[in-house]
């Protein structure tokens, strides 16, 4: 009689690979849909894999799933008893009780940590994207929590349990006012899978072309280690150009993504903010860029789990750095999820799963950033930044915010470039690769 261990592992090693599809995702095994020629070389259009994006559409709803009973338990034991407690002493809405604090930094929290980890060991899922949103589901719930617990919740959430549930159901934020969610019309559905159709096109050529370079365009000298960090390789000519890429890439692949939500969220009549407004091209100042402009999903729960309880007692430096902190640490927690193991049949982990990330790395990345805003606060006023704003295109101040960051972005990226994150990802895009190889 098989033992209850090995019945669950055989359900779930059943369901990775009947719905999350975690061998079939493991690798690109998609068969050109056209083949043509150019210049004696032969090339084949890979048609998007449905397979992928039922995928991630089952993890959103695991997540979903996953949240709505975390929020009733926020809901019970940390909303409500402030609510009262404010009612009572008339005091301000943002002061935790004890019972807050143990409950959401003492279970769920803690318990948003480890989720994703038996989640992905439990399915067995080997594709690096699907490992990647089964973390962000813990990863905004455990950020949210903190808004509950120190009363920073936006505008209506707290109103009632229902529109708690469905503030935590998805990874992208839903808009609230009075009534509850805002409802989505047929309008909003039809801009959304229109700008999630467009962005799938544009972003599928650009892999085709970062595809036939690996994703490097150039080799890189510096290792992987956090030791391996040096400033002077940071002004290679190269390095620049491989971590403009990739900024780029990073920055389609969240529009997408974020595009893909929105589309599966209107159609249950919901309306979310947008996840990002073009930071690399529109930006005017590195506060514009990391504050409203990319990937304002993490800006708001940083902002309202971390910014705003540490600014009700110091000063907006040390709640700008210490969100920068917190970004820093919670990319690496991401990191190890999305680069957790898969074990074979014998219990042994093999290549590429096996990748090392070069942890400490993201959140140098972020020190970085926090320093950079620290000096934008002190000098932002001053009358030559003022002119350049005045006379220079928004394209060019834009670059020029971006290449702020963009000699240490690889302290970022590197870990994804350097596994097979990205090649994972192109299963979404329709590409065009090279056959003849």
């Amino acid at each position: 009689m098989p033992s209850s261990s090995s019945t669950m592992q055989s359900i779930g090693k059943w369901m990775g690979n009947n719905i999350l599809y975690s061998e079939a995702l493991a690798s690109d095994q998609r068969v050109p849909s056209i083949t043509f020629s150019i210049a004696g070389s032969r090339y084949g259009l890979l048609a998007p894999s449905l397979q992928f994006w039922l995928a991630l559409g089952t993890c959103l709803l695991l997540g979903a799933i996953y949240s709505t009973i975390l929020s009733c338990i926020m809901y019970q034991f940390i909303i409500l008893p402030r609510k009262k407690k404010k009612k009572k002493h008339h005091h301000d809405a943002s002061s935790s009780t004890t019972t807050s604090l143990l409950v959401g930094f003492g279970f769920i929290v803690p318990l948003c940590v480890i989720y994703p980890y038996y989640g992905i060991h439990f399915f067995l899922i080997k594709n690096k994207v699907i490992k990647f949103l089964f973390g962000i589901a813990s990863l905004t719930t455990a950020f949210r929590c903190s808004e509950a617990i120190f009363g920073f919740l936006p505008l209506h959430v707290e109103n009632s349990l229902w529109n708690v549930i469905v503030y935590n159901a998805f990874p992208v934020e839903c808009k609230f006012d009075k009534q509850g969610a805002i409802k989505s019309t047929w309008a909003n559905v039809c801009s959304y899978i229109r700008n999630f159709g467009a962005s799938c096109c544009v972003l599928g050529m650009y892999c085709s072309l970062l595809v036939l370079y690996d994703y490097k365009l150039y080799p890189t000298e510096e290792g992987p280690e956090l030791r391996d960090v040096s400033l002077y390789n940071a002004l290679n000519w190269h390095q620049l150009a491989n971590n403009f890429a990739i900024a780029i890439l990073f920055q389609m692949y969240l529009t997408t993504f974020s595009y893909a939500i929105n589309a599966v969220t209107s159609l249950f009549g919901l309306v979310q903010i947008p996840m990002m407004l073009n930071p690399i091209f529109e930006s005017t100042s590195l506060s514009d860029f990391w504050g409203r402009r990319w990937n304002l999903v993490v800006h708001g729960f940083l902002k309202r789990g971390v910014y705003k309880p540490v600014r009700t007692k110091y000063s907006r430096l040390a709640a700008a750095t210490a969100a920068f902190l917190a970004s820093g640490f919670f990319h690496e927690w991401l990191l190890s999820v999305t680069l957790y193991p898969d074990y074979d049949s014998i219990g042994e982990c093999t290549p590429p799963s096996c990748f090392r990330p070069g942890y400490g790395r993201n959140t140098l990345f972020f020190v970085w950033n926090a320093a950079l805003i620290g000096i934008e606060y002190a000098v932002s006023g001053a009358a030559v930044f003022k002119l350049l704003k005045t006379h220079l295109p928004l394209t060019i101040i834009s670059l020029l915010v971006t290449c702020t960051a963009l000699p240490v972005a690889h302290w970022f990226t590197n870990d994804y470039v350097r596994t097979d994150f990205f090649h994972d990802g192109q299963l979404g895009w329709p590409i065009i690769v090279r056959l003849d190889e």
